[in-house]
Protein backbone atom coordinates (compact mmCIF):
# COMPACT_ATOMS: atom_id res chain seq x y z
CA UNK A 1 0.00 0.00 0.00
CA UNK A 2 1.13 3.92 -0.98
CA UNK A 3 0.68 6.22 1.95
CA UNK A 4 -0.28 9.70 0.73
CA UNK A 5 1.98 12.19 3.15
CA UNK A 6 0.62 15.82 3.25
CA UNK A 7 3.17 16.91 0.66
CA UNK A 8 1.97 14.74 -2.20
CA UNK A 9 0.35 16.57 -5.11
CA UNK A 10 -2.77 14.65 -4.40
CA UNK A 11 -3.35 14.37 -0.84
CA UNK A 12 -5.90 16.65 -0.99
CA UNK A 13 -7.71 15.08 -3.42
CA UNK A 14 -7.53 11.62 -1.46
CA UNK A 15 -8.51 13.38 1.56
CA UNK A 16 -11.57 14.56 0.02
CA UNK A 17 -12.47 11.35 -1.46
CA UNK A 18 -12.16 9.44 1.44
CA UNK A 19 -14.51 12.06 3.42
CA UNK A 20 -17.09 11.46 0.62
CA UNK A 21 -16.68 7.98 0.99
CA UNK A 22 -14.20 5.04 0.18
CA UNK A 23 -17.96 3.25 -1.28
CA UNK A 24 -18.94 5.68 -3.59
CA UNK A 25 -15.72 6.92 -5.17
CA UNK A 26 -18.16 8.03 -8.51
CA UNK A 27 -19.68 10.05 -6.93
CA UNK A 28 -16.30 11.90 -5.35
CA UNK A 29 -15.46 12.05 -8.89
CA UNK A 30 -18.69 13.54 -10.10
CA UNK A 31 -18.35 16.67 -7.63
CA UNK A 32 -14.87 17.30 -9.23
CA UNK A 33 -15.80 17.44 -12.43
CA UNK A 34 -19.85 19.00 -12.61
CA UNK A 35 -18.64 22.17 -13.49
CA UNK A 36 -20.93 24.71 -15.67
CA UNK A 37 -17.61 26.67 -16.64
CA UNK A 38 -16.84 23.40 -18.84
CA UNK A 39 -17.40 24.57 -22.44
CA UNK A 40 -15.81 22.76 -24.80
CA UNK A 41 -14.60 18.30 -24.81
CA UNK A 42 -10.84 20.17 -24.64
CA UNK A 43 -11.64 21.02 -21.62
CA UNK A 44 -13.63 18.35 -20.30
CA UNK A 45 -10.91 15.67 -21.14
CA UNK A 46 -8.28 18.47 -19.37
CA UNK A 47 -10.36 18.69 -16.11
CA UNK A 48 -10.86 14.80 -16.95
CA UNK A 49 -7.44 13.25 -16.43
CA UNK A 50 -5.53 16.27 -15.25
CA UNK A 51 -2.61 15.34 -13.04
CA UNK A 52 -4.21 17.64 -10.28
CA UNK A 53 -7.02 15.68 -10.15
CA UNK A 54 -6.14 12.01 -11.09
CA UNK A 55 -2.93 10.52 -10.64
CA UNK A 56 -2.21 7.47 -13.06
CA UNK A 57 -0.06 6.25 -11.09
CA UNK A 58 -2.60 4.74 -8.76
CA UNK A 59 -4.78 1.89 -9.86
CA UNK A 60 -8.62 2.39 -9.33
CA UNK A 61 -10.06 0.65 -6.18
CA UNK A 62 -6.60 1.14 -4.40
CA UNK A 63 -8.98 3.14 -1.59
CA UNK A 64 -11.33 0.33 -1.12
CA UNK A 65 -8.59 -1.99 -0.30
CA UNK A 66 -9.64 -4.67 -3.34
CA UNK A 67 -8.80 -5.42 -6.67
CA UNK A 68 -9.22 -4.35 -9.46
CA UNK A 69 -10.85 -6.57 -12.23
CA UNK A 70 -9.46 -6.48 -15.78
CA UNK A 71 -11.57 -7.85 -18.65
CA UNK A 72 -9.65 -9.33 -21.76
CA UNK A 73 -10.73 -10.35 -25.34
CA UNK A 74 -8.59 -11.46 -27.68
CA UNK A 75 -8.59 -11.51 -32.03
CA UNK A 76 -6.09 -13.54 -33.51
CA UNK A 77 -5.62 -12.10 -37.07
CA UNK A 78 -2.65 -14.89 -38.08
CA UNK A 79 -0.41 -17.23 -36.98
CA UNK A 80 2.93 -17.97 -39.09
CA UNK A 81 6.16 -19.15 -38.51
CA UNK A 82 5.90 -22.58 -36.62
CA UNK A 83 9.57 -23.27 -35.98
CA UNK A 84 10.73 -26.99 -34.40
CA UNK A 85 14.33 -25.95 -34.48
CA UNK A 86 13.67 -22.73 -32.33
CA UNK A 87 10.25 -23.93 -30.97
CA UNK A 88 8.59 -20.96 -31.48
CA UNK A 89 5.35 -19.07 -33.19
CA UNK A 90 4.91 -15.35 -34.62
CA UNK A 91 1.54 -14.33 -33.92
CA UNK A 92 -0.64 -11.00 -35.14
CA UNK A 93 -3.25 -10.37 -33.07
CA UNK A 94 -5.47 -7.82 -31.75
CA UNK A 95 -5.52 -7.23 -27.52
CA UNK A 96 -8.30 -6.04 -25.45
CA UNK A 97 -8.71 -4.95 -22.06
CA UNK A 98 -11.27 -3.28 -20.37
CA UNK A 99 -11.83 -1.87 -16.50
CA UNK A 100 -13.94 -0.02 -14.13
CA UNK A 101 -11.91 3.42 -12.86
CA UNK A 102 -14.24 5.18 -10.76
CA UNK A 103 -11.97 8.39 -11.28
CA UNK A 104 -13.28 8.35 -15.18
CA UNK A 105 -16.87 8.37 -13.99
CA UNK A 106 -18.64 11.24 -15.61
CA UNK A 107 -22.07 10.24 -15.89
CA UNK A 108 -23.43 12.64 -13.69
CA UNK A 109 -22.14 15.65 -16.07
CA UNK A 110 -24.40 17.43 -18.84
CA UNK A 111 -21.40 15.68 -21.18
CA UNK A 112 -22.87 12.24 -20.39
CA UNK A 113 -25.73 13.09 -22.61
CA UNK A 114 -23.98 14.38 -25.33
CA UNK A 115 -21.27 12.06 -25.44
CA UNK A 116 -22.18 8.71 -23.77
CA UNK A 117 -18.26 7.31 -24.37
CA UNK A 118 -15.30 9.13 -25.49
CA UNK A 119 -12.41 8.19 -27.58
CA UNK A 120 -9.21 9.46 -26.78
CA UNK A 121 -6.25 10.15 -28.66
CA UNK A 122 -3.45 7.02 -28.64
CA UNK A 123 -1.02 10.15 -27.42
CA UNK A 124 -3.37 10.46 -24.20
CA UNK A 125 -2.95 6.52 -23.26
CA UNK A 126 0.21 7.46 -20.82
CA UNK A 127 -2.04 10.00 -18.90
CA UNK A 128 -4.56 7.56 -17.22
CA UNK A 129 -3.40 4.17 -15.41
CA UNK A 130 -3.37 0.81 -17.38
CA UNK A 131 -3.07 -2.73 -16.29
CA UNK A 132 1.05 -4.03 -16.53
CA UNK A 133 0.15 -6.76 -18.24
CA UNK A 134 2.66 -8.72 -20.15
CA UNK A 135 2.90 -11.81 -22.00
CA UNK A 136 4.90 -14.65 -20.06
CA UNK A 137 5.66 -16.66 -23.06
CA UNK A 138 7.03 -13.63 -25.56
CA UNK A 139 10.27 -13.66 -26.85
CA UNK A 140 10.09 -10.85 -29.21
CA UNK A 141 7.25 -8.20 -29.90
CA UNK A 142 6.10 -4.76 -31.04
CA UNK A 143 2.55 -2.91 -31.19
CA UNK A 144 1.86 -2.40 -35.15
CA UNK A 145 2.52 1.33 -36.50
CA UNK A 146 1.37 0.90 -39.86
CA UNK A 147 0.06 3.63 -40.88
CA UNK A 148 -0.52 5.26 -37.02
CA UNK A 149 0.53 3.52 -33.61
CA UNK A 150 -2.66 0.52 -33.66
CA UNK A 151 -3.80 2.03 -30.07
CA UNK A 152 -7.01 3.03 -29.08
CA UNK A 153 -8.38 4.04 -25.62
CA UNK A 154 -12.34 4.91 -25.11
CA UNK A 155 -13.98 5.80 -21.78
CA UNK A 156 -17.50 5.48 -21.15
CA UNK A 157 -19.77 7.39 -19.13
CA UNK A 158 -19.92 4.77 -16.04
CA UNK A 159 -15.86 4.87 -15.66
CA UNK A 160 -15.21 1.48 -17.52
CA UNK A 161 -12.25 1.79 -20.27
CA UNK A 162 -11.24 -0.06 -23.07
CA UNK A 163 -7.52 -0.15 -24.22
CA UNK A 164 -7.01 -1.83 -27.51
CA UNK A 165 -3.79 -2.56 -29.17
CA UNK A 166 -2.38 -4.65 -31.89
CA UNK A 167 0.69 -6.95 -31.30
CA UNK A 168 2.93 -8.42 -33.21
CA UNK A 169 4.74 -11.07 -30.95
CA UNK A 170 6.83 -14.07 -31.12
CA UNK A 171 5.49 -16.63 -28.56
CA UNK A 172 7.72 -19.50 -27.25
CA UNK A 173 5.88 -23.07 -27.77
CA UNK A 174 7.45 -25.96 -26.35
CA UNK A 175 6.66 -29.16 -28.46
CA UNK A 176 6.72 -32.29 -28.14
CA UNK A 177 8.50 -33.77 -31.60
CA UNK A 178 8.34 -37.82 -30.13
CA UNK A 179 5.40 -38.01 -32.94
CA UNK A 180 6.94 -36.06 -35.88
CA UNK A 181 5.74 -35.49 -38.53
CA UNK A 182 2.17 -37.56 -37.10
CA UNK A 183 2.10 -35.39 -34.21
CA UNK A 184 -0.11 -32.13 -33.03
CA UNK A 185 1.41 -29.50 -30.92
CA UNK A 186 -0.33 -27.69 -28.13
CA UNK A 187 1.09 -23.97 -28.26
CA UNK A 188 0.06 -21.29 -25.71
CA UNK A 189 -0.29 -17.45 -25.06
CA UNK A 190 -0.19 -16.71 -21.76
CA UNK A 191 -1.16 -12.99 -20.27
CA UNK A 192 0.25 -12.52 -16.64
CA UNK A 193 0.26 -9.20 -14.56
CA UNK A 194 4.07 -8.06 -13.73
CA UNK A 195 3.88 -6.02 -11.09
CA UNK A 196 0.53 -6.66 -9.08
CA UNK A 197 -0.70 -9.58 -7.29
CA UNK A 198 -3.91 -10.88 -6.98
CA UNK A 199 -4.68 -8.64 -4.08
CA UNK A 200 -4.42 -5.25 -6.45
CA UNK A 201 -5.28 -6.61 -9.82
CA UNK A 202 -7.21 -9.85 -11.13
CA UNK A 203 -7.70 -11.07 -15.07
CA UNK A 204 -10.25 -12.47 -16.52
CA UNK A 205 -11.63 -13.37 -19.51
CA UNK A 206 -15.01 -11.19 -21.29
CA UNK A 207 -17.32 -13.70 -22.12
CA UNK A 208 -20.14 -11.63 -21.88
CA UNK A 209 -23.78 -12.45 -23.63
CA UNK A 210 -22.15 -15.68 -24.71
CA UNK A 211 -19.49 -14.84 -26.87
CA UNK A 212 -15.78 -16.18 -26.50
CA UNK A 213 -13.27 -14.57 -25.45
CA UNK A 214 -10.91 -15.79 -28.14
CA UNK A 215 -11.50 -14.93 -31.65
CA UNK A 216 -9.71 -16.19 -34.71
CA UNK A 217 -9.71 -14.93 -38.35
CA UNK A 218 -11.74 -17.18 -40.44
CA UNK A 219 -9.42 -16.73 -42.85
CA UNK A 220 -6.94 -18.18 -40.28
CA UNK A 221 -4.43 -20.45 -43.10
CA UNK A 222 -1.05 -21.90 -42.34
CA UNK A 223 1.22 -24.23 -44.41
CA UNK A 224 1.73 -26.62 -42.09
CA UNK A 225 -0.73 -26.83 -39.29
CA UNK A 226 -4.30 -26.34 -39.31
CA UNK A 227 -6.01 -24.81 -35.78
CA UNK A 228 -8.09 -27.20 -35.09
CA UNK A 229 -9.58 -26.01 -31.70
CA UNK A 230 -8.86 -23.40 -29.01
CA UNK A 231 -9.81 -22.09 -25.63
CA UNK A 232 -9.55 -19.71 -23.08
CA UNK A 233 -8.28 -20.95 -19.62
CA UNK A 234 -7.11 -19.54 -15.54
CA UNK A 235 -4.70 -20.03 -13.82
CA UNK A 236 -2.11 -18.39 -11.09
CA UNK A 237 1.49 -17.76 -10.93
CA UNK A 238 3.65 -18.11 -7.44
CA UNK A 239 6.58 -16.92 -7.26
CA UNK A 240 9.13 -15.38 -4.58
CA UNK A 241 7.08 -12.25 -4.43
CA UNK A 242 3.40 -13.39 -4.26
CA UNK A 243 0.92 -14.28 -6.60
CA UNK A 244 -0.03 -13.28 -9.49
CA UNK A 245 -3.14 -13.91 -11.90
CA UNK A 246 -2.60 -14.83 -15.63
CA UNK A 247 -4.63 -15.95 -18.41
CA UNK A 248 -3.91 -18.85 -21.11
CA UNK A 249 -5.21 -19.07 -24.38
CA UNK A 250 -4.65 -23.08 -25.39
CA UNK A 251 -4.29 -23.37 -29.35
CA UNK A 252 -5.00 -27.07 -30.40
CA UNK A 253 -2.74 -27.09 -33.86
CA UNK A 254 -2.51 -29.92 -36.03
CA UNK A 255 0.13 -30.84 -38.37
CA UNK A 256 -0.84 -31.51 -42.28
CA UNK A 257 0.91 -34.67 -43.28
CA UNK A 258 0.68 -33.98 -46.98
CA UNK A 259 4.06 -32.46 -47.46
CA UNK A 260 6.18 -34.50 -45.43
CA UNK A 261 4.39 -37.82 -47.25
CA UNK A 262 5.44 -36.46 -50.44
CA UNK A 263 8.62 -35.13 -50.05
CA UNK A 264 9.96 -38.13 -47.30
CA UNK A 265 7.87 -41.09 -46.74
CA UNK A 266 7.43 -42.11 -50.34
CA UNK A 267 10.90 -41.03 -51.58
CA UNK A 268 12.60 -42.78 -48.99
CA UNK A 269 10.14 -46.01 -49.28
CA UNK A 270 11.06 -45.83 -53.19
CA UNK A 271 14.88 -46.16 -52.40
CA UNK A 272 14.13 -49.02 -50.02
CA UNK A 273 11.90 -50.71 -52.66
CA UNK A 274 15.01 -49.76 -55.72
CA UNK A 275 17.35 -52.20 -53.55
CA UNK A 276 15.27 -54.88 -53.69
CA UNK A 277 15.56 -55.01 -56.98
CA UNK A 278 19.48 -56.10 -57.06
CA UNK A 279 18.28 -59.26 -55.85
CA UNK A 280 16.83 -60.26 -58.52
CA UNK A 281 20.73 -58.97 -60.99
CA UNK A 282 22.78 -62.09 -61.62
CA UNK A 283 25.60 -62.32 -58.69
CA UNK A 284 28.26 -61.58 -61.05
CA UNK A 285 27.02 -58.54 -62.16
CA UNK A 286 29.23 -56.66 -59.67
CA UNK A 287 29.15 -53.35 -60.90
CA UNK A 288 25.70 -52.83 -61.13
CA UNK A 289 24.70 -54.67 -57.78
CA UNK A 290 26.91 -52.91 -56.60
CA UNK A 291 26.06 -49.56 -57.72
CA UNK A 292 22.05 -49.51 -56.82
CA UNK A 293 23.62 -50.56 -53.28
CA UNK A 294 25.69 -47.66 -53.02
CA UNK A 295 23.21 -45.14 -54.36
CA UNK A 296 20.47 -46.21 -52.46
CA UNK A 297 22.47 -46.59 -49.39
CA UNK A 298 24.02 -42.64 -50.03
CA UNK A 299 20.70 -41.35 -50.85
CA UNK A 300 18.94 -42.65 -47.52
CA UNK A 301 21.95 -40.33 -45.84
CA UNK A 302 21.77 -37.74 -47.36
CA UNK A 303 17.95 -37.35 -47.14
CA UNK A 304 18.15 -38.16 -43.42
CA UNK A 305 20.72 -35.10 -43.06
CA UNK A 306 18.31 -32.91 -44.41
CA UNK A 307 15.38 -33.76 -42.37
CA UNK A 308 17.56 -33.46 -39.41
CA UNK A 309 19.00 -30.21 -40.23
CA UNK A 310 15.19 -29.23 -39.77
CA UNK A 311 14.86 -30.13 -36.29
CA UNK A 312 15.94 -29.75 -32.84
CA UNK A 313 18.50 -32.09 -30.67
CA UNK A 314 15.92 -33.58 -28.83
CA UNK A 315 16.88 -36.66 -26.19
CA UNK A 316 14.51 -38.42 -27.38
CA UNK A 317 13.79 -40.14 -30.66
CA UNK A 318 11.23 -39.11 -33.08
CA UNK A 319 8.97 -41.05 -35.31
CA UNK A 320 11.03 -39.28 -38.52
CA UNK A 321 14.06 -41.05 -36.83
CA UNK A 322 12.58 -44.47 -36.82
CA UNK A 323 11.57 -44.17 -40.44
CA UNK A 324 14.62 -43.36 -41.64
CA UNK A 325 16.80 -45.52 -39.77
CA UNK A 326 14.62 -48.24 -40.75
CA UNK A 327 15.07 -47.43 -44.51
CA UNK A 328 18.73 -47.06 -43.96
CA UNK A 329 18.77 -50.39 -42.23
CA UNK A 330 17.16 -52.24 -45.24
CA UNK A 331 19.27 -50.87 -47.94
CA UNK A 332 22.52 -51.35 -45.98
CA UNK A 333 21.32 -54.76 -45.23
CA UNK A 334 20.96 -55.36 -49.01
CA UNK A 335 24.15 -54.61 -49.43
CA UNK A 336 25.50 -56.74 -46.95
CA UNK A 337 23.43 -59.39 -48.52
CA UNK A 338 24.97 -59.22 -52.22
CA UNK A 339 28.54 -59.17 -50.01
CA UNK A 340 27.45 -62.61 -48.56
CA UNK A 341 25.94 -63.71 -51.60
CA UNK A 342 29.74 -62.97 -53.40
CA UNK A 343 31.49 -64.50 -50.61
CA UNK A 344 29.26 -67.91 -50.93
CA UNK A 345 29.78 -68.04 -54.83
CA UNK A 346 34.08 -66.97 -54.29
CA UNK A 347 34.31 -69.95 -51.61
CA UNK A 348 32.30 -72.52 -54.40
CA UNK A 349 34.44 -71.69 -56.89
CA UNK A 350 37.70 -71.94 -55.36
CA UNK A 351 36.59 -75.07 -54.02
CA UNK A 352 35.42 -76.29 -57.65
CA UNK A 353 38.88 -74.90 -58.84
CA UNK A 354 40.35 -77.55 -56.20
CA UNK A 355 38.28 -79.81 -56.92
CA UNK A 356 38.82 -80.10 -61.12
CA UNK A 357 42.57 -79.59 -60.45
CA UNK A 358 42.90 -83.03 -58.46
CA UNK A 359 40.48 -84.35 -61.17
CA UNK A 360 42.71 -83.16 -63.90
CA UNK A 361 45.88 -84.66 -62.39
CA UNK A 362 44.48 -87.76 -61.85
CA UNK A 363 43.50 -88.38 -65.01
CA UNK A 364 46.71 -87.50 -66.23
CA UNK A 365 48.49 -90.38 -64.41
CA UNK A 366 46.03 -92.59 -65.18
CA UNK A 367 46.42 -91.48 -68.75
CA UNK A 368 50.51 -91.94 -68.44
CA UNK A 369 50.47 -95.59 -66.74
CA UNK A 370 47.96 -96.76 -69.77
CA UNK A 371 49.80 -95.44 -72.49
CA UNK A 372 52.96 -97.27 -70.88
CA UNK A 373 51.45 -100.39 -70.78
CA UNK A 374 50.15 -100.06 -73.97
CA UNK A 375 53.69 -99.76 -75.42
CA UNK A 376 55.05 -102.83 -73.14
CA UNK A 377 52.46 -104.83 -74.80
CA UNK A 378 53.24 -103.71 -78.72
CA UNK A 379 56.72 -104.48 -78.32
CA UNK A 380 56.23 -107.36 -77.35
CA UNK A 381 54.21 -108.75 -80.40
CA UNK A 382 56.50 -106.95 -82.73
CA UNK A 383 59.15 -109.08 -81.48
CA UNK A 384 57.22 -112.72 -81.64
CA UNK A 385 56.22 -111.67 -85.24
CA UNK A 386 59.95 -110.66 -86.00
CA UNK A 387 61.08 -114.21 -84.93
CA UNK A 388 58.20 -116.07 -86.20
CA UNK A 389 59.14 -113.91 -89.95
CA UNK A 390 63.02 -115.04 -89.54
CA UNK A 391 61.77 -118.88 -88.89
CA UNK A 392 60.38 -119.17 -92.42
CA UNK A 393 63.06 -118.60 -94.23
CA UNK A 394 61.55 -118.69 -97.06
CA UNK A 395 61.17 -115.26 -98.86
CA UNK A 396 58.18 -115.97 -101.14
CA UNK A 397 56.52 -116.14 -97.73
CA UNK A 398 57.61 -112.69 -96.90
CA UNK A 399 54.83 -110.85 -98.60
CA UNK A 400 52.58 -113.37 -96.57
CA UNK A 401 54.49 -112.09 -93.20
CA UNK A 402 54.03 -108.53 -93.81
CA UNK A 403 50.46 -109.04 -94.97
CA UNK A 404 50.55 -110.69 -91.47
CA UNK A 405 52.46 -108.15 -89.81
CA UNK A 406 50.42 -105.53 -91.27
CA UNK A 407 47.41 -107.09 -90.00
CA UNK A 408 48.58 -107.91 -85.93
CA UNK A 409 49.92 -103.85 -85.98
CA UNK A 410 46.58 -102.93 -87.21
CA UNK A 411 45.06 -105.45 -84.66
CA UNK A 412 46.81 -104.49 -81.95
CA UNK A 413 46.24 -100.53 -82.62
CA UNK A 414 42.38 -101.48 -82.73
CA UNK A 415 42.56 -103.21 -79.58
CA UNK A 416 44.76 -100.39 -78.01
CA UNK A 417 41.89 -97.99 -78.96
CA UNK A 418 39.47 -100.17 -77.96
CA UNK A 419 40.76 -100.66 -74.51
CA UNK A 420 41.50 -97.00 -74.21
CA UNK A 421 38.17 -95.43 -75.44
CA UNK A 422 36.42 -96.96 -72.10
CA UNK A 423 39.55 -95.34 -69.80
CA UNK A 424 39.29 -91.58 -71.15
CA UNK A 425 35.34 -92.22 -71.00
CA UNK A 426 35.62 -92.95 -67.58
CA UNK A 427 38.45 -91.05 -66.27
CA UNK A 428 38.67 -87.88 -68.34
CA UNK A 429 36.84 -84.52 -67.32
CA UNK A 430 33.84 -83.79 -69.09
CA UNK A 431 32.05 -80.69 -69.65
CA UNK A 432 28.80 -81.92 -68.58
CA UNK A 433 30.75 -83.23 -65.59
CA UNK A 434 31.82 -79.94 -64.69
CA UNK A 435 28.98 -78.10 -65.28
CA UNK A 436 27.33 -80.44 -62.86
CA UNK A 437 29.65 -80.06 -60.20
CA UNK A 438 29.44 -76.24 -60.84
CA UNK A 439 26.24 -76.24 -60.75
CA UNK A 440 25.74 -76.52 -56.57
CA UNK A 441 27.77 -73.16 -56.26
CA UNK A 442 25.24 -71.48 -58.75
CA UNK A 443 22.73 -73.05 -56.63
CA UNK A 444 23.56 -71.78 -53.58
CA UNK A 445 23.77 -68.02 -54.47
CA UNK A 446 20.97 -68.00 -56.17
CA UNK A 447 19.33 -69.30 -53.19
CA UNK A 448 20.30 -66.47 -50.63
CA UNK A 449 19.06 -64.05 -53.39
CA UNK A 450 15.61 -65.70 -54.02
CA UNK A 451 15.38 -65.87 -50.23
CA UNK A 452 16.29 -62.65 -49.66
CA UNK A 453 13.66 -61.17 -52.28
CA UNK A 454 11.22 -62.50 -51.01
CA UNK A 455 11.88 -62.10 -47.39
CA UNK A 456 13.35 -58.30 -47.53
CA UNK A 457 9.66 -57.14 -49.10
CA UNK A 458 8.00 -59.06 -45.90
CA UNK A 459 9.73 -57.50 -43.92
CA UNK A 460 9.26 -54.01 -44.69
CA UNK A 461 5.44 -54.64 -45.35
CA UNK A 462 5.53 -55.78 -41.07
CA UNK A 463 7.64 -53.00 -40.84
CA UNK A 464 5.24 -50.27 -42.22
CA UNK A 465 1.87 -52.16 -41.06
CA UNK A 466 3.87 -51.68 -36.79
CA UNK A 467 4.54 -48.22 -37.83
CA UNK A 468 1.70 -46.95 -38.52
CA UNK A 469 0.07 -48.82 -36.10
CA UNK A 470 1.74 -47.45 -33.66
CA UNK A 471 2.51 -43.81 -34.18
CA UNK A 472 -1.22 -42.83 -35.40
CA UNK A 473 -2.37 -43.77 -32.26
CA UNK A 474 0.30 -42.39 -29.61
CA UNK A 475 -1.03 -40.24 -27.37
CA UNK A 476 1.54 -37.40 -26.19
CA UNK A 477 0.62 -35.72 -23.10
CA UNK A 478 1.05 -32.14 -22.87
CA UNK A 479 2.01 -30.16 -19.54
CA UNK A 480 0.79 -26.18 -19.82
CA UNK A 481 2.77 -23.83 -18.48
Amino acid sequence: MIDLQDGHPNHRLWQKMIDTGRSSAANCANLLRNDASIKTVEEFLDTLINSSHYDRRIRPFFDQHKPCNVTMTIHINTISAINEVNMDYNTDLIFRQSWYDPRLNYSGTDWAKKSPQITLHYSLIDRIWVPDSFFRNAKEGKRSDITVPNRLIRIHLDGKVLYSQRLLLKLDCQMKLQKFPLDNQTCVVNIGSYGFDTNDLAFFWDEAQNISAIRVNEDLEMPDFVLSNHEARYCNRTTATGSFTCLLVVLHLKRLFGYYLVQVYIPSMLIVILSFVSFWIDHKSVPARISVGLLTVLTVTTQSSGIRSQLPRVSYIKAIDVWMSACLVFVFAGLLEYALVNVIARKGELRQQVRFSKEVIGNRLAQVHFYKKEDIQGSGETMETLVHKSSGGDRNMSGNASSHVQYSSMSNANASSTQLNPISQSVLPQPARIANAAKPVRDSAQFVDLVSAVLFPVAFIVFNIIYWMVYLNMQVEYVLK
